[in-house]
């Protein structure tokens, strides 16, 4: 079953407020507008979902039997149809797309994701899933805009971006303080197997199995040395103990 996360898909979500109410704290049925929200509400999620199911068929259908190689590509090619030059011509071409199906909901939607490559709005898609994100970015059935690829392929690379320069940080850490990178790849594998199968089709087929076999070699970069082994000679531990007694810094060491 797929869920749907409500935040940042359109401009009518619910307050935070709101959202946190209870049953007993809702206004009475008879109060028309905040019943006229609530059916508002379901029926944009019921119309994305609708969408995302009808894409992500389309997309299964287009890439049955694709190998690694062919689907990789046909993902780059994706890629590049959604980041068109934004000059007046193609913006006003993307513009003009029509979502399908073209009720208020998915209009509301492709408007949104307009606004957001025009730099007038918000992120429509900002609170999706990684796949559900994919799915949108990948569609090329006509059911989302264009506009709205665009929209949600951006979120996912914001968001991958956002997450390399965390477990870089980390990385750097665990380096400087064990001379390892073990932890490192762990979590770059482990962050790898969890992403949308059109994503993971961008990087080489071997691509997991070279973070498996990082992970077992368990190397130390300053003993240069697989595990717990001893400081070899000419690595970073070896020279730092056989220098003189006067403090040299890593960047002394390796320029000497």
């Amino acid at each position: 079953m797929m869920h749907i996360n409500t935040a940042g898909i359109r401009s009518g979500a619910l307050s935070g407020a709101e959202g946190n109410k209870t049953s007993s704290d809702k206004a009475p049925a008879t109060q028309a507008p905040a019943a006229a929200g609530a059916v508002a509400d379901e029926v944009v999620i019921s119309t994305l979902a609708g969408r995302l199911s009808a894409a992500e068929k389309a997309t299964s259908a287009t890439i049955r039997g694709y190998d690694h190689a062919t689907l990789g590509a046909w993902v780059n090619d994706n890629t590049t149809d959604i980041l068109y030059p934004l000059d007046a011509e193609h913006k006003t071409a993307a513009a003009k797309q029509l979502p399908q199906p073209n009720d208020a909901a998915s209009a509301k939607s492709a408007a949104a994701a307009t606004a957001y490559v025009d730099n007038k709005g918000p992120n429509p898609f900002a609170g999706l899933s990684r796949d559900q994100l994919s799915a949108i970015t990948n569609d090329d059935s006509g059911t989302f805009t264009i506009n709205e690829r665009r929209a949600a392929f951006t979120q996912a690379y914001d968001e991958e971006q956002a997450w390399r320069t965390q477990v870089v940080a980390q990385a750097m850490q665990e380096y400087n303080t064990t001379g390892k990178m073990t932890n490192f790849f762990k979590s770059v594998l482990g962050h790898f197997n969890a992403l949308p199968q059109l994503e993971q089709a961008q990087y080489p087929d071997n691509y997991a199995s070279g973070l498996e076999d990082k992970i077992k070699l368990d190397f130390n970069y300053f003993n240069h040395a697989a595990g717990d082994g001893p400081p070899t000679p000419g690595s970073l531990a070896d020279m730092q103990k056989n220098q003189d007694k006067k403090a040299l810094d890593l960047f002394d060491l390796l320029i000497r």
